[in-house]
């Protein structure tokens, strides 16, 4: 369990009791039909996070990364009706401005068309929602595949092959492989199967050689995407696309592609350095480049309009 897990399971374990002991004390008051109405209600005390941030620290071993506190920010807010939670699937206007404040707060205009650009080229939607009961039932409920959402995921062998040294290619060759090989691939939430098989062999290498959600990031990238273990990648990937979003701008920043996003036109040839980065050599067969400068075009179009 993370930090900002055991954090929350704290701060709802003490809720729980002040409730019970605010009943208990209720139960012990004489009855009076009707109660009495206070003449003065006094202003609430403002909320104050970072004594409860404070208090709470010492209990789970330390600090929190980047993040768990927007996660335990965002869970406080959902608490106190400052915000809704966000829709698993899909990501809205305001996501997507944030992502373009963090990649190019100097141009909006461009970053805001750059963004939606790439993630119509690069994303294939983040989620199998539809799971096969027979892909849930592999760990029963309430375990690693649970829920009838599951973010996509590739598990790719040749990188759990690197992970694990080969040392299970000969008995599971459809799990370990020297190189990268198609066939290997099943498909849809099928590929859960394979990961879950692998987990029984060598969780954390496992989880690192999935590639996961709406931008496909490799769980051995899971500190480019700004986490610190692969774990808490996966739980915030199995959380909303916004949270894809969040950890493919993190990604873009930690692997200095910055540049390459704000080069991003309708010119064929602006996409190259960043189709080349993020698709690897294949990146012309498959048209990347192409692909973004048009999309670019027509969200710069839409955009303006």
């Amino acid at each position: 369990m993370s930090k900002a897990r055991e954090y929350l399971a704290t701060v709802a374990d003490l809720t729980r009791r002040a409730h019970e002991g605010a009943q208990a004390a209720l139960a012990e008051l004489p009855a009076v039909d009707p109660l009495p109405v206070p003449t003065f209600a006094p202003e609430p005390l403002p909320f104050d996070r970072k004594a409860l941030f404070d208090g709470i620290r010492p209990l789970v071993g330390g600090s929190f990364d980047d993040n768990e506190v927007r996660a335990i920010d965002r869970a406080i807010d959902r608490a106190l009706g400052i915000v809704t939670p966000a829709a698993k699937i899909g990501i809205s206007p305001e996501a997507f401005e944030r992502a373009a404040q963090e990649l190019e707060p100097g141009n909006l205009a461009h970053a805001r068309a750059a963004i939606r650009a790439v993630d119509e080229v690069e994303s294939g939607g983040g989620w199998f929602t539809d799971v096969r009961a027979e892909v849930l039932a592999l760990d029963g409920p309430g375990g690693f595949l649970d829920g009838d959402e599951l973010p996509k995921i590739l598990f790719e062998a040749h990188k759990f092959d690197r992970h694990t040294g080969g040392k299970w290619r000969t008995k599971y060759p459809n799990l370990s492989s020297p190189a990268w090989n198609r066939a290997l691939y099943v498909g849809g939430d099928g590929e859960y199967r394979r990961l879950h098989q692998a987990m029984q062999l060598d969780r954390e290498a496992a989880l690192k050689s999935a590639s996961w959600g709406r931008y496909q990031i490799l769980g051995e990238n899971f500190q480019a995407a700004g986490f610190a273990n692969v774990e808490a990648f996966v739980e915030a990937m199995k959380e909303s696309e916004e949270r894809h979003l969040e950890a493919f701008v993190l990604f873009i920043r930690s692997n200095s592609l910055v540049d390459e996003f704000r080069a991003i036109s309708a010119k064929v040839a602006d996409c190259v350095p960043f189709a080349r980065a993020y698709n690897g050599p294949g990146y012309a067969a498959n048209n990347y480049d192409g692909k973004i400068a048009v999309a670019f075009a027509r969200w710069a179009k839409k955009l303006r309009g």
